[in-house]
């Protein structure tokens, strides 16, 4: 296709060229149809239209390309519109009658589709649960109508045998409906019979199951003794301890309320983990010693007044405290950490302000009236904006002190 496009821009004016651009169009269009490439046919045509506008077998190739990507009403206007041009084309014509019986199928299932779903019989729908109901009522309803009908016939039966026997005696015979009324009072003497006797039994075995529980209680007791009130064998009442049990609650050695679930420990126990009460914090990270600390001369760095100072993990600023750790962590296995940057930098401050330094010049250069008066000294005279942090933390049983500081004026 890509030598066809020059092809045609070059030569729209020439007919041949145009029929030759048709032609190879619409076999291309035929070509990739039967590649089951329904989109490029579609578009080959296209093409070809755009040459000839009124060209036929373009229009029944496009026309057939839409109908099988499923767009019918594109289908139908290209088919009516070859039709129109062409009405003796044989393929045109079969392929309408196609087209448009498929059409009426389709708006034939829309519309049955529309009309079951807003139909009141409908069952997949709105109506499906309540018609189920419906249904399952008036099964229940036949199915008692017809037992009702089964039992009076029975005993319209039952009462003609006993009219009979009635009349073999010698006696009158009994209306249906006078009979009906005694057959329902004897039905009713009877059910209350059947409760009583069923209450009575179950009252027999009650009262076996509790001489049963009593003789195996006396059996592992070895004697009869008084039961007391939370040990009543009555099946209706539960006694105290279980009321207690029920609600969850249960009293404990030294008196107390607790939980059910609660489980108190036992005198060796308490011996192996010991005193758990709550113990003061060891305070003495808090209270240095306050000594003087000389600073390394390698760390410190004057530049134009500033002073940073920062010092190594392992350095020690003072002696922070006598034990190992807390009192909750004495053996110094858990990682414990202490803030201490008001103590360093109140130490720092008076670090600085105590130091001094002497600075003498070489005799190189100088006369001797000047030699006798040539040293300085230099001493601090106040400390400005200290900022920076510090802290003691314990790890693995090993101190570490951790600080940086930074010195932003010195006057002196």
């Amino acid at each position: 296709t890509h030598l066809l496009k020059p092809l045609n821009k070059s030569n729209t004016g020439d007919e041949q060229v145009k029929s030759l651009l048709v032609t190879l169009y619409t076999n291309l269009s035929m070509a990739t149809y039967q590649q089951e490439k329904h989109s490029y046919s579609k578009d080959f045509a296209s093409k070809a239209l755009e040459v000839d506008s009124n060209n036929v077998k373009a229009l029944y190739r496009r026309g057939v390309a839409c109908r099988a990507l499923g767009n019918l009403e594109s289908a139908k206007d290209d088919l009516k519109r070859a039709y129109g041009l062409d009405s003796a084309n044989a393929a045109v014509k079969r392929e309408l009658a196609l087209l448009m019986k498929e059409l009426a199928n389709q708006k034939a299932k829309e519309k049955a589709r529309l009309a079951k779903a807003f139909s009141k019989k409908s069952s997949s729908l709105l109506y499906s649960d309540k018609e189920e109901e419906e249904a399952r009522k008036e099964r229940e309803r036949k199915e008692k109508e017809m037992a009702e009908k089964n039992k009076l016939d029975e005993w319209k039966k039952d009462w003609e045998d006993e009219c009979v026997e009635r009349l073999s005696k010698g006696e009158e015979a009994i209306s249906f409906e006078d009979w009906e009324k005694e057959r329902k009072k004897k039905e009713e003497e009877e059910e209350k019979e059947r409760q009583r006797k069923k209450k009575m039994e179950e009252e027999r075995k009650k009262e076996e199951r509790r001489k049963a529980r009593e003789q195996a209680r006396a059996n592992s007791s070895g004697s009869s003794k008084n039961k007391s009130d939370d040990e009543d064998d009555s099946d209706e009442e539960l006694t105290e301890k279980e009321l207690a049990m029920l609600r969850g609650y249960k009293k404990t050695s030294d008196g107390r309320t607790t939980s059910y679930f609660t489980r108190e420990q036992t005198e060796d126990e308490k011996k192996l983990i010991g005193c758990i009460a709550p113990k003061r914090l060891n305070s003495a990270a808090n209270s240095g010693s306050g000594d003087s600390c000389t600073l390394p001369s390698s760390e410190k760095e004057f530049e134009n007044g500033n002073m940073t100072m920062s010092y190594g993990a392992e350095n020690s600023i003072g002696n922070m405290t006598s034990s190992v750790g807390s009192a909750w962590n004495k053996s110094g296995t858990t990682w414990e950490e202490k803030d201490t940057t008001d103590w360093c930098k109140s130490c720092l401050v008076e670090c600085l302000r105590s130091s001094t330094h002497v600075y003498t010049p070489s005799a190189k250069g100088c006369s001797n009236s000047d030699s006798s008066t040539s040293t300085y000294i230099a001493s601090v005279k106040k400390v400005e904006n200290v900022t920076g942090d510090a802290s003691v933390a314990l790890a693995g049983g090993k101190k570490r002190y951790i600080y940086d500081f930074h010195v932003g004026k010195l006057r002196y």
